[in-house]
């Protein structure tokens, strides 16, 4: 297919001092083969009658209102409701603002790549860190270390906002549910390091607002971010949701899965406390996470079997 049909999936929620500047940016892409689906969470605000007023002027845009059920539920509602339509699929936060060629360049490296398409595909970029006002603070860096299923199982490196993934990759999230899954973007991202193929661009795609409500923690400088991981890894429930994630994966997908990935699995599938299981992880050759920093912490996790 020369033209694809990408939907892109957003969700919404009180957004209506940013939601202008996001769907703009979305109307200004030079690929035009898009239809933008909107699902509103219940919002509160004047979220809603913002994109009514564009979609007076914009028959692509679709708008599904429902109850408050929370971001992932909100997202998977969303793309549901897209998956007949489209060819390509690309989640999109209600906060940030476009680059004007972001799916244009991502179908232009997908459509290089010559993927299978009975194969879950992944595209993910960098992004580059704004204030609230979209002043430019400094560009991500993800993907230090390389992405992989190891980094998949403690860490989801590919951000929802960057993301592109194909019509197997939303068969397979749309069938596995929303259950057990701490991210919409962390499952797809194990899914595609699992069983299928990623595409890393490490060209930024988006200006990703922080305004101190975000749901992810990035950008918050090098103190508050590790005191922000220290608390939500001893004392959330950050490590037991990522515990039932694996085990999901393990229970859904074990079979599918490479031999030598399968052994890993097994590692982090942990029932209850085994010191020959905890010490194998410990001392693990190759490190997980992509900081060195972040990695220790990781590593002190395992050794009190919280993940």
């Amino acid at each position: 297919m020369d033209q694809p049909k990408v939907a892109i999936i957003v969700s919404t929620y009180n957004g209506e001092k940013i939601i202008k500047e996001q769907l703009e940016s979305l109307l200004e892409q030079t690929y035009r083969n898009i239809d933008i689906y909107i699902r509103d969470d219940g919002s509160k605000d004047n979220t809603i009658g913002i994109i009514e007023k564009y979609i007076k002027d914009n028959s692509n845009i679709k708008l599904f209102k429902g109850e408050n059920v929370g971001l992932v539920d909100s997202f998977y509602k969303c793309l549901e409701e897209a998956f007949n339509t489209a060819d390509y699929f690309a989640y999109c936060d209600q906060d940030d603002k476009w680059h004007k060629d972001k799916i244009e360049k991502a179908l232009k490296m997908i459509q290089e790549n010559k993927i299978e398409t009975n194969k879950p595909l992944l595209l993910f970029t960098e992004f580059n860190y704004c204030d609230e006002n979209l002043n430019f603070k400094e560009t991500s860096k993800m993907n230090r270390k390389g992405y992989s299923f190891r980094n998949s199982l403690v860490e989801c490196i590919s951000s929802g906002n960057t993301m592109m993934f194909n019509k197997k990759m939303a068969e397979i999230v749309l069938n596995t549910k929303t259950k057990d899954v701490c991210l919409h973007d962390w499952w797809a991202y194990m899914i595609a390091t699992g069983l299928g193929e990623v595409i890393y661009d490490s060209e930024p795609s988006i200006e990703y607002r922080r305004t101190g409500n975000n749901v992810t923690p990035g950008g918050r400088g090098i103190l508050k971010l590790q005191l922000f991981r220290i608390k939500k890894f001893l004392f959330g429930d950050y490590c037991k949701n990522i515990k039932k994630q694996i085990q999901k994966f393990h229970e859904c997908f074990y079979e599918q899965l490479l031999p030598e990935d399968q052994k890993l699995l097994d590692l982090f599938n942990m029932k209850k406390y085994n010191i020959k299981i905890v010490l194998k992880k410990l001392f693990y050759p190759k490190m997980f996470r992509q900081k060195i920093l972040d990695e220790l912490l990781v590593r002190f996790m395992f050794l009190i079997g919280k993940i």
